[in-house]
């Protein structure tokens, strides 16, 4: 890549991460107003969300709005008693307002979303049929905090569990892959027994990142969202004007 001129055309990895999603939208949104054009997107979890609304045609900043708002909320019922304790909403009005259209087929870019089938304990990737809807909310779905989402005869959950960071969906489109990852690299030793159960399941993602990261043309994973809850809407604003300014950042480095 030039190191004078920021591509016009990219392709997007958009990692789990939960409420951190935020910062790809930050990013996102710089990009759309620099007129840079998404020719695919893969993501996982929250970036399979987000992905599927960029799809749809929507704008990040909109997204952005969408998640921050109470209506969003209501995506997300208390259930507990049923092995798992939210229940997710996918008749939820505000869904519509992300993803608004119901295959693969419709997008106005390529989609590509992964989530995890629970009996065989392996990754599925999607990038067509007529579930949309279902398969993004079933990458959505972090076991055992959400119910799994139950499609053609497979029980499926949040694909973070076994591909979090989908970037070879991506290659042969031939354009520069932007990854943006929500999981930087934690500096702190852990304390508790929750602790060291979170800073396990971070170090084999890590494991995974550091090979995934050199398929990236740009590779973005902010150390200050470590500061940013994952599970908690408190920190979204923050996260998102992170993501801003790191691309605007990098946008004015590239011009130099």
């Amino acid at each position: 890549m030039n190191n004078h001129q920021f591509p016009k055309e990219v392709t997007l990895c958009l990692s789990g991460g939960a409420a951190r999603g935020a910062y790809q939208l930050g990013v996102i949104s710089v990009l759309q107003e620099q007129g840079i054009e998404i020719k695919a997107i893969s993501g996982t979890s929250i970036g399979a969300l987000i992905g599927a609304s960029l799809a749809c045609g929507k704008k990040a900043a909109y997204i952005f709005d969408v998640m921050r708002s109470r209506e969003f909320r209501s995506v997300f019922k208390l259930r507990l008693g049923y092995g798992y304790i939210f229940q997710l909403n996918h008749k939820a009005a505000v869904i519509d307002k992300l993803i608004d259209k119901e295959c693969f087929e419709a997008l106005s870019t390529p989609l590509h979303v992964t989530v995890c089938d629970v009996k065989d304990e392996s990754p599925l990737y999607f990038e067509s049929g007529d579930d949309l809807k279902e398969v993004v909310l079933a990458s959505c779905s972090i076991a055992p905090l959400f119910n799994p989402v139950r499609l053609n005869g497979k029980v499926l959950v949040d694909g973070g569990l076994v591909d979090n960071f989908p970037v070879e969906r991506l290659k042969k489109y031939k354009f520069p892959i932007i990854g943006i990852n929500l999981h930087p690299k934690r500096s702190k030793i852990p304390t508790t027994i929750l602790g060291w159960l979170r800073s396990n399941i971070h170090i084999a993602w890590q494991s995974h990142y550091s090979v995934k990261k050199e398929l990236c043309d740009i590779y973005l994973c902010n150390t200050e969202l470590l500061e940013c809850k994952i599970f908690s809407f408190a920190d979204i604003d923050k996260a998102y004007e992170i993501g801003r300014v790191e691309m605007q950042n990098m946008m004015e480095i590239q011009r130099r």
